[in-house]
């Protein structure tokens, strides 16, 4: 074992200086890192201290823990609220408002998706107004229309690149030819 170190180190072509200088690091690294490993340091902690700490860490805790409530509460369902989420940037007025809008809005589009639309004659923003259908597929349906003719079967919707089996179900119930 000897006899390899020393070809080692000769391979190496380390002097005998710089042996006696990485020995002796090695030597310190150890001496310091036993120390700490057994001296154990003092620590003095004031109780009051500690306690203070203690109060502003669970203060912030749950301040944090209401911002996120607040925040969370802002995108639940309506029927879900229980009640109004009063902030400083977000007034319950404001929320009442937003509610009256999205239920008029909602009612505005069931309005629109009960009506029976004719997929050969209507424009670009009616077909819009079709469940699952947006500026792109509209514009798709016209192109095809323009492209093919009129469609003659409602499965014919099929071949607009985008419109599958799911889709066609949804529209069915809602579109004429």
């Amino acid at each position: 074992m000897k006899r390899k170190i020393y070809f080692l180190l000769e391979r190496l072509e380390i002097s005998r200086g710089e042996r006696i200088t990485v020995t002796l690091l090695m030597c310190c690294i150890l001496i310091i890192s036993g120390f700490y490993y057994y001296h154990e340091p003092d620590v003095h902690i004031d109780p009051i201290q500690y306690e203070n700490l203690d109060r502003i860490f669970k203060e912030k805790s749950l301040q944090l823990q209401q911002e996120k409530e607040n925040i969370l509460a802002r995108y639940q369902p309506i029927n879900d609220r229980e009640e109004p989420v009063e902030s400083d940037d977000f007034k319950a007025s404001s929320i009442t408002e937003d509610k009256r809008e999205i239920v008029e809005t909602e009612d505005l589009v069931s309005n629109m998706n009960s009506q029976i639309i004719n997929i050969n004659s209507a424009s670009e923003e009616l077909l819009i107004t079709l469940p699952g259908i947006g500026p792109a597929y509209a514009k798709r349906i016209v192109e095809w229309r323009e492209k093919n003719g009129l469609f003659t079967v409602k499965e014919q919707l099929l071949e607009i690149r985008g419109i599958g089996e799911r889709r066609l179900e949804q529209l069915l119930p809602v579109i004429e030819l």
